[in-house]
């Protein structure tokens, strides 16, 4: 069966790059919930039932697979891959870069409440801060704090945003 409506839901990570979310699922038992875990940025997942181990994924050419023995079918695979990739963490950095692309040269998602934002050179660093500081809660659509270190272009400048 599909991932329940509203399953969603991702757990503040503690300081650091490791990212937990949880996975909510209906099998033929009832409502069952895996927990999904990425160490850093770019390592395989985890996924866990309680504390038991059932498969690690990976994403390689743009499919999920298991890295080693899984527990798990295919069509879950498929089925946690897919959430995984909706998530909107995997969203906000191109959704700033795009936003602010004359601004922006780069955003770098630490964890998925901790952003590293770069400026392109000759940003008028002041008046980015202004309006990214004004404007950036309304891209974000997570439900937790999310904090954005800006840096201009040869970091020598800074500042940081709490988006609650």
């Amino acid at each position: 069966m599909e991932p329940a409506s509203n399953a969603n839901r991702t757990n503040q990570s503690s300081p650091g790059k490791m990212m937990v979310l949880d996975y909510l699922f209906e099998d033929q038992s009832g409502l069952k919930a895996y927990q999904l875990i990425r160490q850093v940025s770019g390592a395989v997942w985890l996924v866990l039932d309680d504390d038991e181990l059932l498969a690690t994924l990976d994403k390689t050419d743009g499919r999920w697979v298991a890295v080693g023995d899984s527990s798990l079918d295919v069509s879950r695979l498929n089925h946690i891959g897919s959430f995984i990739d909706k998530q909107h963490f995997n969203f906000l950095p191109g959704k700033i870069k795009s936003h602010w692309a004359d601004w922006v040269q780069e955003v770098i998602m630490e964890n998925d409440s901790s952003y590293l934002v770069i400026c392109r050179a000759n940003t008028d660093f002041f008046r980015f801060k202004s309006v990214f500081s004004a404007f950036i809660g309304q891209l974000v659509e997570d439900e937790w704090e999310i904090t954005f270190k800006v840096y201009n272009s040869d970091f020598t400048d800074e500042f940081m945003v709490r988006v609650y």
